[in-house]
């Protein structure tokens, strides 16, 4: 109920109709009820309608790259691959290079990139080595015929002096693979060639002429038969090397 009147401001008691001071009827009105408040769910409902729609923040899920060992699993095969991938060029321009070396090394100076013609060997080129072997072969059997003359100048006999037979035998042998090694080839001076097989003959001949002297005495027989055979060798040779000598040299 009202504590002053409406009309005249007068204080009213509670109970009284009307009012003592100037009659006005006190109308009771009804009290003011306090706004009713919206659930907060409907409330908070409002506030998301009014406001623009925000996503909530969330953290980026953790991958698995992120993983210290696994990133360094993958250096380590990046630097592997590296490694092999350098080593591959490496040798592949070592090959290139050594091929263009080669190459390089066949061109004529001044040419433009055609490899040098090999020139004929001169007539004879690929004989001289046997040539010297039958010089070195003539001076072996001229010394073992020395020494031959030598034992005999203090001995009667060769039995028991294998030595003196053995380097005859050892002589034969290396004439004999001498004229092997020149029958195989090809010559560019044949007529050279069959000269020089001839010598090489020769010095077999007065070889096994020592060999056999040297045995015969030894078996109890005459060692003359033998050096005979050995000297007339040797006088062939002898006419043959200076005709040779006289022709290739």
């Amino acid at each position: 109920m009202a504590n002053f009147c409406k009309k005249c401001g007068a204080p009213l008691n509670p109970t009284s109709k009307f009012c003592t001071k100037c009659g006005a009827q006190i109308v009771d009105t009804p009290p003011q009820q306090a706004p009713v408040q919206q659930p907060m769910v409907q409330q908070s409902y409002q506030q998301s309608y009014q406001q623009p729609y925000q996503r909530p923040y969330q953290a980026p899920a953790k991958s698995q790259s992120d993983n210290p060992m696994i990133i360094g699993l993958l250096v380590l095969v990046i630097l592997i691959l590296g490694v092999f991938v350098g080593y591959y060029m490496y040798t592949n321009a070592g090959d290139n290079g050594q091929a263009n070396y080669s190459k390089i090394e066949k061109q004529a100076p001044g040419s433009s990139g055609g490899a040098e013609k090999e020139q004929p060997a001169p007539a004879g080129a690929n004989l001289d080595e046997l040539v010297r072997e039958k010089d070195s072969i003539d001076t072996a059997i001229g010394e073992l015929a020395n020494r031959i003359n030598s034992h005999l100048s203090s001995h009667s006999s060769f039995r028991g002096y294998d030595g003196l037979k053995n380097d005859a035998k050892a002589i034969i042998d290396r004439a004999n693979s001498a004229k092997d090694r020149l029958n195989g080839m090809n010559a560019a001076d044949n007529a050279k060639k069959e000269a020089l097989m001839n010598l090489f003959s020769l010095e077999i001949d007065r070889a096994q002429g020592l060999y056999k002297g040297i045995v015969d005495n030894q078996n109890g027989g005459d060692y003359s038969l033998g050096f005979q055979q050995g000297t007339k060798a040797s006088y062939s040779f002898d006419a043959a090397n200076s005709s040779f000598n006289a022709n290739y040299k």
